[in-house]
């Protein structure tokens, strides 16, 4: 009889934890999330953002109606944290309707600046929270693609493609340098917004950037003398 009751109340507070996600229609736990591994190549950087010696002059901006979550400086709960990060809430778990953007110095898109390489980090609420990338306001695509399709009711990012879940890599979270093409906006000026939302419930640690590269995957010639000027020398 004994036994009995302490079943019965063990069930009874596994239910009551468990209420508030279920009353949301939710499953409280954070899948695993298989993404394609694609670096860039670069072979030469134009613009080299290193988050663990500078904020590099990255700005920030509500989104969406939500609250601000973007912050730099040091980061001591994510495994393999560099130095310094921009992360949504150092050393701690975003809130609830975040909605903030985090926006690059402005650059020119160019033949030696075309491609974005991005090293970060995700253990967020699959599919309800995510983050993405967009160009001047317009979403762009990682090669290889991006992980959900986020649900509506999250902040600055409802209904759009993004990055969520528990990591990139099966069951252990890993940083993942990912590319992204940006030849369609050859010869504009730009800004680069990582737009991270949440919705009503349900928090994680979030989204960090160790670096953000921008360059080529082709090599920069040289500035060699030609064999004429060389000879020049010696008359």
């Amino acid at each position: 009889m004994r036994l009995l009751s302490l079943t019965l109340l063990t069930i009874a507070l596994v239910c009551l934890i468990a209420a508030p996600a279920w009353a949301d229609g939710k499953e409280d736990f954070d899948e695993a999330t298989q993404v394609a591994r694609v670096e860039c190549g670069l072979q030469s950087v134009a613009y080299d953002w290193d988050f663990s010696v500078s904020n590099h002059g990255f700005q920030t901006a509500i989104c969406g109606g939500g609250l601000p979550v973007w912050a730099w400086g040091p980061e001591v709960v994510i495994p393999g944290a560099p130095a310094n990060v921009w992360g949504t809430v150092l050393n701690g778990n975003y809130p609830n309707l975040a909605g903030h953007s985090l926006i690059s110095p402005e650059f020119t898109i160019s033949p030696d600046a075309f491609l974005v390489e991005v090293w970060h980090y995700v253990h967020i609420e699959s599919n309800w929270d995510g983050g993405n990338v967009k160009v001047n306001g317009q979403l762009v695509t990682p090669m290889g693609g991006y992980t959900h399709n986020m649900n509506t009711a999250a902040v600055c990012v409802g209904g759009q493609p993004g990055w969520s879940g528990n990591g990139f890599s099966g069951p252990s979270q890993v940083w993942l340098q990912q590319c992204f093409d940006l030849t369609g906006f050859m010869g504009q000026t730009v800004h680069l917004y990582f737009d991270f939302g949440s919705d009503s419930s349900v928090m994680y640690p979030g989204w960090y950037l160790g670096y953000v590269k921008v360059g080529s995957d082709a090599t920069t010639p040289s500035d060699n003398p030609s064999w004429g000027e060389i000879k020049s020398v010696f008359r």
